[in-house]
């Protein structure tokens, strides 16, 4: 009897959800529970995908998300407007002048990274410098202080004479050298450079040392030791990469003064290094790097007729 019992009042239970499950209130299954978080597209994002995915593969982000942050410093996204600069500046002077060289877009869709990354700020080190960019098993470009495009460089006077964006020095320092200095590590990454760039050097390099061996950036010892920057003397990585984007972004007066400051020892060795540096990128490239330098230092000169805030299509 108790059991009959048991098994009629399971029955009714049952009975009572089905017949709940079946009123007007169940929720109406025709109206997802899960909302769609996509962006709307604006027109960066529209520019971007002409300009940047069509052609090259390559995206760049430029909207917040923590998880392509690095967590070690203190760090803002960069503002619309300076995105925009960026997206403009990086396939007019880096896209365009590797295109000019190599024929069309298939080098850049083929060879540099998938993803680039904005962030607004530079990251402060605790030895005094700054970090403005990095790259990841060259799949990705990080590009920090992106909001000094914004900026303006002042005068002894701390009088505005001329805005970032059309500063090719500024432009170099700040974004162009990390661009195509962290470029030329995705090549050695994946065809090792021969050993006797290593050996030029070899006993002078310094490591984490590098930031406090020299007076300023352009201590004349640097290049007498046969570097080009002083962060080339960390590693023969780090050498080579320097080399290939000081010979790219330089003018070639820039790079002239410093051969003239380098010494009969030092120059030796810096153009020794450039000579590798020319040859590798020949042979296992295809990419004449005398032809891209003409090409970054023709469109630099000619910032001022470009008007970087236009992205219509």
């Amino acid at each position: 009897m108790n059991t009959r019992y048991f098994l009629f009042t399971i029955m009714a239970t049952v009975a009572l959800g089905f017949s709940a499950c079946s009123s007007d209130d169940a929720p109406n299954t025709d109206i997802s529970v899960i909302k769609d978080s996509q962006t709307p597209q604006n027109n960066l994002d529209r520019w971007l995908y002409k300009n940047y995915v069509i052609p090259y593969n390559v995206e760049l982000r430029y909207r917040w998300e923590d998880n392509e942050t690095s967590m070690d410093y203190i760090l803002v996204p960069p503002k619309m407007k300076n995105a925009i600069r960026m997206a403009r500046l990086l396939k007019y002077i880096c896209f365009d002048s590797f295109d000019e060289v190599t024929g069309g877009p298939q080098f850049i869709h083929a060879y540099f990274p998938k993803l680039v990354h904005l962030v607004g700020n530079p990251g402060w080190n605790s030895n005094g410098s700054t970090t403005l960019g990095s790259s990841e098993g060259g799949y990705k470009i990080n590009l920090w202080y992106v909001n000094h495009l914004g900026d303006f460089l002042y005068d002894d006077n701390w009088q505005p004479k001329d805005s970032v964006i059309y500063d090719r020095e500024e432009l170099n320092a700040t974004y162009f050298h990390t661009i195509i200095h962290e470029f030329g590590h995705t090549f050695h990454q994946k065809v090792p450079y021969t050993n006797e760039f290593n050996q030029i050097t070899g006993t002078n390099y310094l490591g984490g040392m590098w930031t406090s061996e020299f007076a300023s950036e352009t201590d004349p010892q640097i290049y007498a030791l046969g570097f080009v920057t002083a962060y080339a003397s960390y590693s023969a990585n780090e050498d080579f990469a320097e080399t290939f984007s000081s010979y790219v972004c330089d003018s070639d007066e820039e790079f002239q003064a410093k051969l003239d400051k380098a010494g009969t020892s030092g120059r030796a060795k810096i153009n020794q290094k450039l000579r590798i540096v020319k040859a590798y990128f020949k042979e296992n490239w295809k990419l004449d790097i005398e032809a891209l330098h003409k090409a970054v230092q023709k469109r630099e000169a000619n910032l001022k007729n470009i008007n970087f805030d236009d992205i219509s299509l």
